[in-house]
């Protein structure tokens, strides 16, 4: 019999989500998870939002298919931070 040993694979880092209280910092391609009571009850990305940040619509993760939520109903809303970029500037 073969022993095979096993060589750890390197953890994904988790991205980091930053809160989001004023939903018309939301941009549509935002990918945000959406809280209800300490609770996690979507993740996506950002489809359509209301300019006055009243609501938006998320295609959601898994093929669950498109949501509404109103800023009205409590919801928490975290986005998930995108790495910074460098520009290179030429002179």
């Amino acid at each position: 019999m073969t022993t095979h040993s096993r060589v750890p694979l390197p953890r994904a880092t988790t991205p980091s989500l930053e809160p989001v209280p004023n939903w018309t910092k939301l941009s549509r391609n935002d990918e945000i998870e959406v809280y209800e009571d300490g609770k996690i009850v979507a993740s996506g990305t950002v489809d359509m939002m209301a300019l006055d940040g009243s609501l938006f619509w998320l295609l959601q993760d898994s093929g669950k298919g498109r949501a509404l939520f109103l800023h009205g109903d409590g919801l928490l809303v975290r986005k998930h931070c995108r790495p910074h970029t460098h520009r290179n500037s030429r002179s």
